[in-house]
Parts: C-alpha cells; sequence; structure tokens
C-alpha cells in the first residue's frame, strides 16, 4: 500500500514514517510539507492513502483534502490532528475525508485506521467518535463516499472556476479558454483559442513572457507572480499568475497551463491601507516614540513642522537633550508616575532648532512587552505657546475690563471663540485616542492568535512526538522490562493531561475552528466547551447558507459573543442562554438573551450613557470598528444584548476550482 505523508512538522513526519516502518506491506511513496504541495504531490504520485495533518500553511488540510477529492476521488485520506474535538471531526467527515486520528494516539491507532480504509470502511478516533457520528451507519456513509467520488470527479470536469485557466504551448498560442477566462478578460473561447498569448498582454509587459517561456521550457514552475493584464474593452487588470509546464507522456514540455486570479481589488485595499498609514504624519499634533533610554525610534511630519529637526536628525538622538526640555517638577518622579499609572500628561517646555522656546501639552503613554518590561514611550505633543500667551493676554484684558467695561461684549466674543476652537481639538484628540484604542485592540488580538498557534506549533507539536515515543517504549518494554513499561505508560497519561491542558489554552486565547471553518463551527466549539464547564444551557441558532465574513469581523463578533456569555455565567444567575446570527443582504444581526435577574436601572443607564465597566467598554469598540450599533435591554426577567453590523452585499459564490495542472489527451 503507497502512503502520502502531509505534515508541515518534520517531528511529526518522522514519527508517523517509524510507525509505518513496523508494516513490511506499507510503502512511503513521498512527504508533503503544506496543503498545496499535499495535492501537487497527489496529483504526481498516485498514492492508495494521504495520512494529511489538519493544520497547515498555504492550503490546511481540510481544504487541501476537498480539492483532491474533486480532482482524485480514488485517493483515501486519513486526517490528523492535535484536535481532540467532535466538531473538528465532523468538519474532516464533511471535506470527504474517510479516517480521523487524534496525534497524540497515532502510536495505537495509525496502523489500525489504515487498515480499516482498506477494507472500505470508515476510522475515527476513538474517544471522539461517538459524539462526532452517533447517527450515521458506516456502510452508508461508505456508499455516499463513493457516490461523492463519482459526483466530485464529474464536477472536475464539468465546472469551472473563479480564476481563469488557460492552456498555451511553447510558441505562445493559447490552446484552452475556461469560463474564468471568459468572465475576467471578456473574450470567448472562440474568439481565444488559436490566437497568441500576447493578446491579452499590454504593450510594455511582453518582454515578461519571453522570460516566462524560457523558464517552462527548463520545466520551472511561476508561482503567484504579480503583473498586470488587458481585458477585451482596452481596461486593465491586475493579477497574479501561477504558471505550470505540461508534459507529455515522455516527459517533455510540451506547453504551459496558466491560473490568473483578478487581484484589482487587493490592489486597492493595500493603496488604501498605505494611505491610512500616511494619516500620521498628516495628524496636527507632533508624534514621537521613545525606546526605554529615551532615544528617538520614530518622528512624524508634525513633529518636523514643529520643532525644525528633520526625521534623520532626531532618529537615534536622546528627546529631552535634543529639545532641552524643561520639566514642571523632576524627571524621576515624572518617570516614576509613568510606569505606575502608564500614562502621564503635562506642559513642557521645548526649544525649537532656531533656538525658540515653545510651550507643549504633551501626553505620554507606555507601552510595555508581553513580560511588563518597557518597551516604548509614545509622545504627542501639542503647541501651546499662543494659547498660553494668550491666556495671560486674557488675564491682563480682565484686568482692565474692571476699568474699561465698555470693551466687555468684544473680549467676551474673543475668549468664546479661543474655547470653541479649543473644544474642536478635544474632539479631534479625543477620535484620534479612539483610534488608537483600535490599533491597540487589533494588536491585542494579533497576540492571542500568535499565542495560540506558538503554544500549537511547539509545545503542541513536540508533546505529541514525546507521547509518540513513550508509546513506543512501552510497546517495546511490556515484556522484557514490566516495571519500566508501568513508569514510561504513566508518564505518557501525563503528556496526554499536558497536552490537553495546552490544547484548551489555545483554544481559549484564539480558536483554531474560527480561520478553518469560519463561526458556526467556532462558536459551536466554546458553547459547548462552556456548556461542560459551567452547566450552562446554550441554545445555539444561526441562519443556513450564513458563508464567511472578513476575518476581522468575525473574530469581532466571536469576542462579542465570548464576553456576553461570560457575564451571563458570572453575573446574570441565569441557567439558559440563547444565541442567534443571522444574516441579512447588507447587515448581520447578533442577539444574545438570558433569563437572568437583570441590570439595575442604575447601571444599565451607565451603559447606555458609555460608561461601565471595561467589558462593556471594549464590546462597544469592536462594534463601532465596523461601525455598526449596539443596544442592550434588561428587566426582572433577563437581558438582551442585540448588535447589527453592516456588511457589502454579497454573490453567490461559484464552487472554486483550483487545479493547477491540465491533462493532456
Amino acid at each position: 500500500m503507497r502512503i502520502l505523508i502531509a505534515d508541515d512538522h518534520e517531528l511529526v513526519r518522522r514519527g508517523v514514517r517509524s510507525v509505518l516502518r513496523t508494516r513490511p506491506d506499507i510503502e512511503v511513496c513521498g512527504e508533503a510539507i503544506d496543503g498545496r504541495d499535499a495535492v501537487e504531490q497527489a496529483w504526481r504520485l498516485s498514492p492508495d492513502l494521504i495520512v494529511m495533518d489538519i493544520s497547515m500553511p498555504t492550503l490546511n488540510g481540510l481544504e487541501a483534502t476537498r480539492e483532491i477529492r474533486r480532482i482524485l476521488p480514488e485517493i483515501d485520506i486519513l486526517i490528523l490532528s492535535q484536535h481532540n474535538s467532535p466538531e473538528m471531526m465532523r468538519q474532516a467527515l464533511n471535506a470527504g475525508a474517510r479516517g480521523y486520528v487524534v496525534k497524540t494516539a497515532i502510536s495505537e491507532d495509525l496502523l489500525d485506521g489504515i487498515d480499516k480504509l482498506r477494507r472500505g470502511q470508515l476510522f475515527f478516533a476513538p474517544s471522539v467518535s461517538g459524539a462526532a457520528t452517533p447517527n450515521v451507519d458506516s456502510r452508508d456513509i461508505s456508499a455516499r463516499n463513493r457516490a461523492e467520488r463519482a459526483m466530485n470527479l464529474l464536477a472536475a470536469i464539468v465546472d469551472s472556476s473563479d480564476d481563469a485557466i488557460i492552456s498555451k504551448n511553447l510558441d505562445g498560442v493559447m490552446t484552452s479558454w475556461n469560463k474564468g477566462a471568459e468572465r475576467l478578460f471578456g473574450y470567448t473561447a472562440e474568439e481565444a483559442i488559436g490566437q497568441h498569448i500576447t493578446l491579452i498582454i499590454p504593450l510594455d509587459r511582453r518582454d515578461e513572457e519571453k522570460d516566462i517561456l524560457a523558464r517552462l521550457k527548463r520545466g520551472e514552475r511561476v508561482d503567484h507572480f504579480e503583473t498586470v493584464r488587458i481585458r477585451k474593452d482596452r481596461t486593465l487588470l491586475d493579477i497574479s499568475l501561477t504558471i505550470s509546464p505540461v508534459k507529455d507522456a515522455a516527459g517533455c514540455v510540451v506547453g504551459a497551463s496558466k491560473v490568473a486570479r483578478d487581484i484589482t481589488e487587493r490592489r486597492q485595499v493595500e493603496q488604501a491601507l498605505a494611505e491610512r498609514a500616511l494619516l500620521l504624519d498628516l495628524s496636527n499634533d507632533a508624534i514621537l516614540v521613545r525606546d526605554g533610554a529615551d532615544r528617538v525610534t520614530y518622528w512624524n511630519k508634525s513633529a518636523s513642522d514643529l520643532y525644525g529637526y528633520t526625521r534623520e536628525e532626531a532618529l537615534g538622538r536622546v528627546s529631552h537633550e535634543l529639545l532641552h526640555t524643561e520639566f514642571p517638577e523632576p524627571l524621576d518622579r515624572i518617570t516614576e508616575r509613568l510606569h505606575s499609572d502608564s500614562r502621564w500628561t503635562g506642559e513642557l517646555i521645548h526649544r525649537r532648532k532656531d533656538g525658540n522656546q515653545i510651550v507643549v501639552m504633551s501626553r505620554w503613554v507606555l507601552n510595555r512587552d508581553d513580560r511588563g518590561n518597557l518597551k516604548c514611550v509614545l509622545e504627542t505633543n501639542n503647541d501651546i505657546t499662543q494659547q498660553k500667551q494668550s491666556e495671560r493676554a486674557l488675564r491682563e484684558s480682565e484686568n482692565r475690563l474692571r476699568m474699561l467695561t465698555d470693551t466687555l461684549e468684544t473680549q467676551v466674543r474673543i475668549r468664546t471663540e479661543q474655547l470653541v476652537q479649543r473644544n474642536a481639538e478635544v474632539l479631534m484628540q479625543a477620535e484620534q485616542l479612539r483610534d488608537l484604542s483600535h490599533r491597540m485592540m487589533l494588536i491585542q488580538d494579533e497576540e492571542r492568535r500568535h499565542i495560540a498557534r506558538e503554544l500549537h506549533d511547539s509545545a503542541g507539536q513536540l508533546l505529541t512526538v514525546l507521547a509518540m515515543d513513550l508509546s513506543t517504549l512501552v510497546r517495546k518494554t511490556q515484556e522484557i522490562a514490566p516495571e519500566i513499561a508501568e513508569s514510561a505508560e504513566e508518564a505518557r497519561e501525563l503528556v496526554h493531561q499536558l497536552t490537553s491542558e495546552i490544547r484548551t489554552t489555545s483554544y481559549l486565547l484564539h480558536p483554531p475552528l474560527l480561520d478553518e471553518e469560519g463561526l458556526e463551527a467556532a462558536i459551536s466549539w466554546y458553547v459547548r466547551g462552556l456548556t461542560e464547564r459551567s452547566g450552562l444551557d446554550i441554545a445555539f441558532n444561526i441562519s443556513e447558507r450564513f458563508g464567511r465574513l472578513p476575518r476581522e469581523m468575525e473574530l469581532a463578533v466571536f469576542r462579542l459573543v465570548q464576553e456576553c456569555l461570560t457575564n451571563i455565567h458570572r453575573h446574570s444567575g441565569s441557567k439558559r442562554a440563547l444565541i442567534e446570527i443571522s444574516r441579512a443582504p447588507e447587515q448581520i444581526l447578533l442577539e444574545v438573551r438570558d433569563e437572568g435577574k437583570g441590570i439595575s436601572r442604575e447601571m444599565l443607564a451607565e451603559i447606555q450613557s458609555r460608561g461601565s465597566g471595561v467589558g462593556i467598554r471594549g464590546m462597544r469598540e469592536r462594534v463601532c470598528q465596523f461601525k455598526g450599533e449596539m443596544t442592550i435591554e434588561s428587566s426582572g426577567l433577563g437581558t438582551s444584548f442585540r448588535v447589527t453590523i453592516p456588511v457589502p452585499a454579497r454573490d453567490e459564490a461559484v464552487i472554486e476550482e483550483t487545479i493547477t495542472k491540465i491533462q493532456t489527451a
């Protein structure tokens, strides 16, 4: 039996090879390091079975399984996973896998699973298979899988891809042109086939084609090459190309296949992000960042305008020495307050490059690393020299007003205008602080995702290999050294417990199902875990064909549900909770209700006036991030939390065809 191993960790691949090597009737025909590599090697090697890791870069195991089942339905796939989760196993079954093994039990279950798949049976991890398929008959699934294989094979032939897939010979003449190419470039297949590829290449880009043809003749593949092409209506498109050589039966390169994806919208988004990055330079406030030694590491345009020093002159200099800062109190006392409160605000006197002194309202915010150590200080300075002069002039005017009452109306009008201007500045600064708060929330979410991934990829994988090694040690010493086998078995159980605790911690930081399968799977997993831990009776309803949302929006909705359920569990006294998520053409609606004691009238008034604790403010910030609306209603019968978030209208997605090589007759 020929087996392909697909896992992005060499330690795990080595452990799987070690288990398979004990069976002389099994041959490891190849190894893949990510999902895309697995699809390509399956096409090239045609193995009998693929042992596929569920979490890999480029394409995860579920996505790779769906692709392989479309184009090579005769190949069986057995999923390997760190996730001891019934929901994840259901996802694997829906993707077309016929087996599911938890990595901590590879030594016990892998060979048994391979034997069952060889006999045409299903195999799922014993610890979770009852929860994953309680009402499924294996013979029905086998019959369904055979039917799905036939359907997937037919779909691979007749379904069109969203991407443009084009083939050409080595002379550059196009020999095939799919529906995706028709939609993307505007030419029908009859118009394009037989024409030279320069039909869709602008004049100033035709040298690229010469280089591409030369690389294809050498048998090279061109991945994710970004360039510009031209439509039939003469408009230009930003596209990403993947180009593969097509070989005949003798292995000679006879042509090439191109997969083109429109990235015009992505380029527009990237440009918009770059423009937003310039907003910091457009701020009216002088903004600088200092490291732990008070050396300048960032200096915006307004700082150059205010102080006269260019960015190059300021970077690396100690800010207090550069600006000859005069402090309102000893610097040691200010630094002590900054470290205790993480912020400081006060008036400073600075000296410009031309020698003139100015008064600034300075705001310092301390940024710490994961260990709580000082990472940097964000300093925002607003020139109030004119304001201080105005205040001094105002005091003088007030003295004169005591003697010159006839000028009262004029002076009041001047003061009113100054206050209006100052109020506008305060509102502007509040908006900037809100933007900073949003960015800090994004950083926090990304750090949670990073820590969860590190726990999974480092500690989780190493513990998996350790468990496999301990299993092998138990098996080899059971007869010759029972005492060692018993100790090794106890160690293996401890490793299993530690793996479970690390997995739970990783999931709570950032559930992997959220990135891999979306809101429905991730919330279902979280609800099931909270029910087990708290005893809450939680109902979760989500509209059919809800689909995926942008990554940031899915994370925000998940965190809102998480915060609501935490509040219900801790504060409401309710035994039940209901979560409902629905999607209208241009918005999504989230509602979480409980049957608890409700929120007091005073606390509800404070919440509605945008006060209350950090949790509610954090939820409101997440909703404002997407220009949504949040309402909270409460009575003695319970509390209802509602959120609406606008989303762009979506098109019905055509099934994505990702075949990157074209089989010639």
